[in-house]
């Protein structure tokens, strides 16, 4: 087991069962941040400057609150011809992503950001390329029914039946589920 403390500025359930599962020992906390005012305020960001952007507040937003401790925060963005996809709070909302992204290449853009006592000491981004197969309606509706991808980056649930949606994937299937672990782990080292 790895003995490094540290917080998670996230209450993502699959980005505390990556660094759980990883072996790593870490509180969590959820980001003090307002992401749809700052993805609003922010419009003029690349994808990648608006993931780092949004990994680095989560983390700045939750170490005031830990002193003396690594905070990492993470963001992610998935991007089809420069479209940033919203997280679908609703079932039709993902089928409609699904059906925009069903048959194209696109991407998962992972933002990291590694802040001690207010001060950022990484940031970095992280990318994926996925080429979905060619969705039917009724395949769509019965993943979302199935998987029930709300909140979730490109409204798909990789770590689950999602995978299942690809054509080909080239990328860390981590950046893909929303955190860098191999860039967390060099960190550590």
């Amino acid at each position: 087991i790895l003995t490094i403390d540290f917080v998670l500025s996230s209450e993502s359930e699959i980005r505390k069962k990556i660094l759980t599962e990883a072996g790593f020992k870490f509180e969590t906390c959820n980001p003090k941040i307002d992401e749809f005012e700052l993805k609003e305020k922010n419009k003029s960001l690349s994808p990648i400057e608006l993931s780092i952007l949004l990994a680095k507040e989560k983390a700045l937003s939750v170490s005031k609150f830990f002193p003396d401790k690594h905070i990492i925060g993470s963001d992610q963005i998935c991007i089809l011809n420069n479209k940033v996809f919203s997280k679908p709070v609703y079932k039709e909302k993902a089928m409609e992503n699904l059906k925009e992204l069903s048959g194209k290449e696109h991407f998962q853009i992972n933002g990291l950001a590694i802040v001690k006592n207010s001060e950022i000491i990484l940031e970095d981004h992280f990318k994926a390329v996925l080429k979905m197969k060619n969705l039917s309606l009724d395949e769509i509706k019965a993943y979302v029914e199935k998987d029930k991808p709300l909140k979730a980056s490109g409204s798909y649930k990789y770590e689950s039946y999602g995978k299942e949606l690809f054509e080909f994937v080239n990328g860390d299937p981590f950046v893909i589920q929303g955190l860098p672990l191999q860039a967390i782990k060099n960190f550590f080292r």
